[in-house]
């Protein structure tokens, strides 16, 4: 077949222009340090990043409910620790007052001080973390307790989904461990009967909340040790969580990140082999115009 001045021509400037197209190609990865942008740069890597990103956005869908399930959890206890404190404090006045060496001003002024402490732990069972308060159980949307302590939340605990089938309490029920409703000691009612007790000036009565006070502290206790293991479970959660959203992404910058040095090696061969193909390209057009002359 005759090789005619066109076919070196239009084969010269294939030869060019692939080359052109190769080395822009690494000059780009290069400067943008992706490796893959598009599926078409490597189908299987694309591929590979899809699933990645997809396990990476459910482990960072574990830490999220995990740490926010664990925040409030540490709300909880914060407010029975502070309910236990108001608690002992009522055990010490009722101590004190216990004997006849108080004179009635005196217990009634301990009378308004229980009420006061009453009046604090409803507040703090009524805590709010976000839009929920967390002691009512499924009925999160209203206070779970009226002014007096009366519980209007339900008998619910609240789980959370740490992976596929496996659930973790995230509350505790305020119904059991306030108003002792398993066995226990209603803690408003026992409050409330030292306040009557001090009020009449019954030391007797006075003497017998004692023991509904330990209890009542037991009680908490016990409660708190709930959330203590619940929250035990959700930030080690939480934490594989973050080890295994990690370890996605650092898999995801391995298929789609540039290796810059092996880059630049690419790169410089690439540029070579340009420069080869441009001279090439020059020569075979300088031979076909001499072979005019």
């Amino acid at each position: 077949m005759r090789v005619t001045d066109q076919m070196v021509f239009r084969q010269a400037g294939a030869h060019a222009g692939a080359a052109k197209e190769r080395a822009q190609a690494v000059s780009d990865e290069v400067g943008t340090g992706m490796r893959v942008t598009h599926p078409a740069d490597d189908p299987t890597a694309a591929g590979l990043i899809v699933t990645h990103r997809v396990a990476a956005t459910r482990f960072a869908a574990i830490v999220q409910t995990a740490q926010r399930a664990s925040d409030e959890l540490a709300s909880a206890d914060g407010a029975l620790e502070g309910a236990t404190n108001a608690l002992s404090r009522a055990r010490e006045l009722a101590v004190q007052l216990s004997n006849d060496s108080y004179s009635a001003n005196e217990r009634a002024a301990a009378a308004a001080e229980v009420d006061g402490l009453l009046h604090s732990v409803v507040g703090l069972m009524n805590r709010r973390v976000g839009n929920r308060y967390i002691f009512g159980g499924n009925l999160d949307s209203t206070p779970p307790f009226d002014a007096t302590g009366n519980y209007v939340g339900d008998t619910g605990v609240r789980r959370v989904e740490l992976a596929p089938g496996i659930l973790q309490d995230a509350s505790v029920r305020a119904d059991v461990v306030i108003k002792g409703t398993a066995g226990g000691v209603d803690i408003f009612a026992s409050l409330q009967a030292l306040s009557t007790a001090l009020t009449s000036g019954n030391r007797a009565a006075v003497a017998a909340t004692l023991n509904d006070f330990d209890t009542g502290i037991s009680q908490l206790a016990a409660g708190r040790s709930r959330l203590g293991s619940s929250m035990t479970v959700l930030d080690a959660a939480a934490e594989a969580g973050r080890s295994g959203r990690d370890a996605e992404v650092t898999e995801i910058s391995h298929l789609s990140e540039t290796d810059l040095v092996d880059a630049a090696s690419r790169l410089a061969l690439a540029e070579r082999a340009l420069d080869a193909s441009m001279t090439a390209a020059a020569r075979s057009f300088k031979l076909t115009l001499l072979d005019k002359l």
